[in-house]
């Protein structure tokens, strides 16, 4: 019993880079390139971290890492206005991808056009969801997808900057979670160290719904649909960050929608197929929920193309609707 319980301690005390040597598996391929890739980029959230907290107002990193003055780009490629935080973000994993060991085969971010290159996995980046969220300090996070060299997920991963930060990864059939130790004098000062492996409820009444988008515009399953999960007394806690209700689905149970109203929102590629990744590997389910040219048609995860140098810049048009959460809730929407 001494002995287990030593080992217990141990475990949730090891780094994010630990972790991954014992879980990623040996035979994984390139295995050692995909290792570099999720620690470059967790380790370039800390900063990001950093700069959330002070509200976006220091130049200290823009000149530092001489990334673009955010006062020459106003648009994006969406034809949205960006914020400071979605180009200095972007810059600073960009920057630190592109500096790093491992080589990658393309660098998708919703900021800019895809960067290519000539190695074994794909990256998308949201770097900050939810970034309108920023000004009135609600919750925001940073999306990851890791895609092999066929085009199929094999890995993905979410920050959440919240009053803590934390870190949520699933690979190798598990999910886990670790916290940023930010605790002065610490021997793990700024890593993410282990704090355990999730598992996501699977309520059929009294879980929670976070349910986005003008529900006077949606078609008439999606309005039945919010019924009833209103009369099986699932709490309403919709805030407008998908990253931040999809980790509160994880905690207690219930579903994040943001069905059509009238158009597609959210992007499949950067958004809703990483945390899918996850939600699947919980053994939860994800559905597409209508797109632009057809805005009531049913898909399931199995039914998303692959993604790849062949068609990655094609990925930006990629937008839908979309449900995800435990397993019984979404398919509920089966039975309305």
């Amino acid at each position: 019993m001494k002995d287990s319980s030593k080992k217990q301690q141990f475990k949730q005390n090891i780094k994010l880079s630990k972790y991954l040597e014992e879980n990623v598996s040996s035979y994984a391929p390139y295995r050692g390139e995909l290792i570099d890739i999720i620690n470059t980029i967790a380790e370039a959230t800390v900063p990001i971290r950093g700069l959330l907290e002070r509200g976006i107002t220091s130049n200290e990193l823009h000149y530092r890492l001489n990334i673009t003055d955010p006062q020459q780009i106003s648009i994006n490629i969406y034809d949205e206005e960006q914020i400071h935080e979605d180009i200095l973000t972007h810059s600073i994993i960009l920057k630190a991808i592109q500096d790093g060991d491992a080589d990658f085969a393309f660098i998708a971010s919703e900021e800019a056009e895809p960067v290519l290159g000539d190695g074994h996995f794909g990256i998308t980046i949201d770097p900050v969801d939810g970034s309108s969220n920023v000004a009135v300090n609600r919750t925001v996070g940073t999306i990851v997808g890791i895609f092999n060299k066929e085009g199929k997920i094999i890995c993905s991963f979410y920050v959440l900057y919240g009053i803590f930060t934390n870190l949520i990864i699933s690979i190798n059939g598990k999910v886990a979670e670790f916290i940023l130790d930010t605790t002065p004098y610490s021997t793990t000062f700024y890593h993410y160290v282990f704090l355990e492996e999730l598992l996501l409820p699977n309520p059929k009444k009294g879980g929670i719904k976070c349910l986005g988008g003008n529900p006077n515009k949606w078609y008439q399953q999606c309005q039945k649909y919010q019924d009833l999960l209103i009369e099986q007394e699932f709490k309403d806690r919709y805030s407008g960050s998908f990253v931040g209700d999809f980790h509160a689905v994880l905690k207690y149970g219930g579903v994040y929608s943001y069905f059509l109203s009238p158009k597609p929102k959210i992007r499949l590629y950067y958004e809703w197929l990483p945390l899918a990744f996850i939600a699947k590997t919980l053994g939860g389910e994800f559905l597409i929920i209508g797109d632009e040219k057809e805005p009531e048609v049913v898909k399931k995860i199995e039914d998303v193309s692959l993604l790849n140098l062949n068609n990655v810049k094609e990925i930006h048009d990629k937008t839908c609707g979309g449900l995800i959460g435990s397993k019984d809730a979404v398919e509920m929407f089966y039975s309305v």
